[in-house]
């Protein structure tokens, strides 16, 4: 059972009939390199890690500010109206507040 994510079991009764059909699948929990996912789980991740980073999360791991622009950078894909490209200047100018705030406490 180690390599199942989870069992995915769907019943549906074909029109006029009285019996129902009962399909099975099993997902396999199946590790993937993040370069060899899509540039949306790409993104989208790097979306998650801004929100760690801001929240200062004790999971964010060794994330810093250019880790996750060089993430959502590279994964910017097909960007039609923007929005990706708005948000990595977001990450940027949050990294500029970030670097000033560290260098007053110093």
């Amino acid at each position: 059972f180690k390599d199942e994510l989870m069992t995915l079991k769907f019943r549906y009764k074909p029109p006029k009939d009285d019996k129902s059909i009962l399909i099975e699948h099993i997902v396999k929990n199946t590790a993937l390199e993040l370069n060899n996912t899509s540039d949306n789980f790409r993104f989208s991740a790097s979306v998650a890690a801004f929100g760690m980073l801001l929240r200062d999360s004790e999971f964010k791991g060794n994330l810093d500010y250019p880790k996750v622009i060089k993430l959502a950078s590279d994964s910017k894909g097909k960007d039609e109206n923007g929005y990706r490209k708005e948000l990595i200047e977001l990450i940027e100018e949050a990294k500029t507040i970030s670097d000033r705030i560290v260098d007053k406490s110093d």
